[in-house]
């Protein structure tokens, strides 16, 4: 829970609000309490979806249809006010992890633990449709795991929204990784097949610890739900039938809440005595996360010894004793046993696992990791350690300097490690002298996960500022919510959107500031960070976050650039609004922009002093400051890419073409017709050559002013829309799994790295490095001169986007929820 701002309400109707829970798309969730006590979850509504009456009318019919729900796995509806000036909802309060949470901490469940939270979510929708809702946004954050079953929430409150005039034009309300193909088309006319839907793509998280769906983005992961299979990767054979029954594509043939729990049943209830309880089913590490939860608000956790350097041997912290571990409990993994354990889910267990300790709370940071000193977590430590073993710098518990990354905060008294030594292979724990070596890499990692090294945004405790004479040190960023798109560096900040945009310091990897409501589409240009939340657009100033200006449009804007003192804003429907960068105000707009796929690549964009966008088969430029048409080329169906300026000519692809169009006037100067389509825009060098690649991987070197083909090379086959790379007379290209170098001068193959996974993104080259991302959790950094890789980091997830390389530092997020800043040729490793 955060602590209140002073934007955030004291209070919601009768309710006292004691702490902000969280923010979604929709609104601001709060816990409060009533006169007598009664904890309550409330859900407030944006201010722009209070604004439009048709969402009241519908907003209130679902709150008296949701009263009427009654089902044991959903959360009451305790009270709300659809009249007030903002909306709210309040329902049954339970202190329970969520799903998300659940299988994050304590990674994929069995699949007895599946069957069991399937079978409850399953009640719950019946409970749900028969008082004639659709939830229209099941996914793990809204699902809560308590001891006597998951507990189904945030339902009546989607439905209002996807009426309202926010979702005439295309706009899908739920989550992208989970919702269905027809709600991802149309939001309004969903029926509860469509929940069925989404809770297969839940079923599939439990299992394997990933969606089904997941792009780069919420664009790209909608794309991949119309046009793709899902991915089952690391699925148990058992529970596929079950998946694949409630994911098909036509709504009809999917499988009914009812028929889910016939299924399952026997499964569940084999031996006949009915019983249900969670022990039964979840590891456990879950249960212990549960009653953690549970019992959080009136147990607080032990205090955690702090050990005291001195020069005389001391005593270590005795552990309290606790139950004796159950038949079949492994006591070094605080997992079931192999015997009890299913071994085909072995492969799949997360690297972040949770360590009971005394009084059933995480172990402190200090403590020995238990697959280094495999000393039994229920036991006491061992006692006398030698005087002259060095101490490693961690954050203990309640403690205000953060370990690993960041520059090390002064220490009073008692023996300080060696400066010089560089972190482990990772980084993010300092190394004891003699203790571990490069070579323990992955391990040195997955021991830094669980000491919880990553700067949490919601933990108090982030890297120290430098101070005179420190030098820069790797750091990690840990967000509440997934990391989408790319970040962007500017005046030594790394602005990430992660719901809201954060705006990092990249000297500390301390956060300045984050924007209070979400941030669907964002762009940073001349000191001012420009966001847009879907039908608003504000504008920040970099330096502090103090907000200049906010406008409400009258659609959703699913694209932005700024450029030339202008916000060039792309909304659904085809509209294209230009507004001042300065205070928002209205400069012009036209609604000819419409197209089939709108997405962050096909928007409108600024090239020079004109604004270029598709729509009606044509690419047509605008002045940028009056909006004065200049011209209109005609390109048919195909989507042009963004256009790119080089000494008074427009390169761009469309379709199978790649075509050069004069900047002025519009007229062709020449064109390429490719065997296929071109998804990647153009790039340029500075010696009159032009690299495309197709989908099928072919690459293509042109001669910027006459359009010949000077060489052409292969690759694998290619997927998405990442660009051809030029560094330093090298075109890097990435390919499936693998990234290929060639020369730009004659297209010779100078090398190719094969990662473990596909590619994410595209590489990113700079000072002689080539860095990318794979669906292995790894980032790549190699020799762009011979291809021999300098270093590779694991984290906890697949890297999102491609990485950004900037002045010796390069910087990646991840699907683990961080944003990592390492240095460019040592990686976690720090400079002498």
């Amino acid at each position: 829970m955060d602590q209140l701002t002073a934007h955030d309400p004291r209070r919601i109707g009768p309710f006292e609000v004691l702490g902000r829970l969280g923010a979604g798309g929709m609104g601001l969730v709060y816990l409060a309490r009533s006169s007598a006590g009664r904890r309550v979850a409330i859900k407030t509504v944006r201010a722009e979806l209070a604004e439009d009456q048709l969402f009241r009318v519908r907003f209130a019919r679902e709150i008296a249809a949701a009263r009427t729900v009654s089902g044991f796995y959903t959360a009451a509806v305790v009270e709300a006010d659809a009249d007030a000036p903002v909306p709210w909802l309040a329902t049954a309060y339970i202190p329970a992890p969520s799903l998300e949470d659940l299988v994050a901490e304590c990674g994929p469940m069995p699949v007895g633990a599946v069957r069991w939270l399937v079978a409850g979510i399953a009640e719950a929708l019946q409970s749900i449709h028969a008082a004639g809702l659709v939830h229209r946004d099941l996914k793990p954050s809204n699902v809560l795991v308590t001891e006597d079953g998951p507990r189904v929430i945030d339902f009546g409150i989607a439905a209002g929204v996807s009426h309202t005039r926010l979702t005439m034009t295309n706009v899908a309300v739920g989550t992208p990784a989970y919702m269905s193909p027809e709600q991802a088309r149309d939001s309004r006319s969903v029926t509860g097949a469509s929940d069925v839907f989404s809770l297969g793509s839940m079923l599939v998280y439990a299992a394997t610890g990933h969606a089904p769906y997941h792009g780069a983005n919420p664009v790209e992961t909608v794309f991949m739900l119309l046009r793709e299979s899902p991915d089952l990767s690391g699925l148990a054979p058992d529970l596929a039938p079950l998946v694949k029954a409630c994911m098909r594509p036509a709504p009809e043939r999917r499988l009914t809440p009812a028929q889910i729990q016939s299924e399952l049943a026997p499964h569940l209830y084999s031996n006949g005595d009915g019983d249900d309880d969670s022990r039964d089913w979840l590891p456990p590490s879950a249960l212990e996360l549960i009653d953690r939860r549970r019992g959080r608000r009136n147990t607080p956790p032990p205090p955690v010894p702090v050990p005291v350097p001195a020069p005389a041997p001391l005593a270590g912290p005795v552990a309290a004793p606790v139950a004796a571990p159950s038949a079949g409990y492994d006591p070094r993994t605080a997992h079931p046993a192999p015997a009890v354990q299913p071994s085909a889910l072995d492969e799949h267990a997360p690297t972040k696992k949770v360590y009971p300790a005394a009084g059933g709370g995480r172990r402190h940071a200090g403590a020995p990791d238990p697959e280094q000193a495999p000393v039994p977590v229920a036991g006491p430590v061992p006692g006398p350690v030698p005087s002259t073993t060095p101490t490693p710098v961690v954050q203990l518990l309640g403690g205000s300097v953060a370990i690993g990354p960041g520059v090390k905060a002064g220490e009073s008294g008692g023996p300080r490690p060696d400066d010089s030594l560089p972190p482990a292979a990772t980084g993010w724990v300092r190394r004891v002298p003699g203790q571990q070596g490069p070579g323990q890499q992955n391990a040195t990692h997955q021991s830094s996960e669980r000491q919880g090294a990553a700067t949490s945004e919601s933990a108090a405790a982030v890297p120290a500022p430098p101070t005179s004479g420190s030098r820069w040190r790797p750091w990690r960023f840990r967000m509440s919510n997934d990391v989408w798109g790319v970040p962007q560096v500017s005046d030594g900040v790394l602005y990430v959107t992660s719901f809201e945009v954060h705006a990092l310091d990249i000297a500390t990897g301390r956060r300045r500031f984050k924007t209070r409501d979400v941030a669907w589409a964002m762009s940073v240009a001349d000191g001012q960070v420009h966001a847009a939340d879907g039908p608003s657009l504000f504008t920040l100033a970099a330096a502090d976050g103090a907000e200049r200006w906010r406008v409400t449009l009258d659609g959703w804007t699913y694209s932005l650039d700024a450029g030339g003192g202008a916000l060039v804003a792309g909304t659904r429907g085809g509209g294209v609004q230009v507004r001042s960068a300065i205070d928002g105000s209205q400069m012009w707009q036209v609604g000819d922009a419409q197209q089939e796929y709108e997405s962050p690549q096909s928007g409108p964009c600024v090239v020079g002093d004109s604004v270029y966008y598709y729509g009606g088969g044509m690419l047509r430029a605008l002045d940028l400051t009056t909006g004065r048409p200049r011209w209109a080329f005609p390109v048919g169906e195909d989507v042009p890419s963004r256009p790119v300026l080089r000494q008074g000519v427009l390169h761009l692809t469309s379709g199978a073409r790649v075509l050069a169009l004069d900047e002025e006037t519009g007229e062709e100067r020449w064109r390429f017709k490719a065997p296929v389509v071109l998804f990647t825009p153009p790039t340029l060098d500075d010696q009159g050559n032009l690299f495309a690649a197709d989908y099928l991987g072919a690459v293509f070197a042109l001669d910027t002013g006459t359009g010949a083909l000077r060489w052409q090379a292969r690759t694998g086959g290619r997927q998405g829309i990442d660009p051809v790379i030029h560094e330093d007379g090298t075109v890097l290209v990435g390919s499936g799994d693998t990234v290929y170098a060639f020369a730009a001068r004659d297209g010779e193959e100078r090398w190719r790295h094969t990662a473990r996974g596909e590619l994410t993104g595209s590489p990113a080259a700079f000072g002689g490095l080539v860095h990318f991302g794979s669906r292995d959790h790894s980032l790549y950094t190699l020799d762009l001169t011979t291809g021999r890789l300098r270093w590779k980091l694991d984290t906890g997830g697949e890297i999102t986007g491609s990485p950004v390389a900037v002045d010796g530092r390069v910087f990646a997020c991840s699907k683990d929820r961080c944003v990592y800043a390492l240095d460019a040729a040592r990686g976690t490793a720090t400079r002498d």
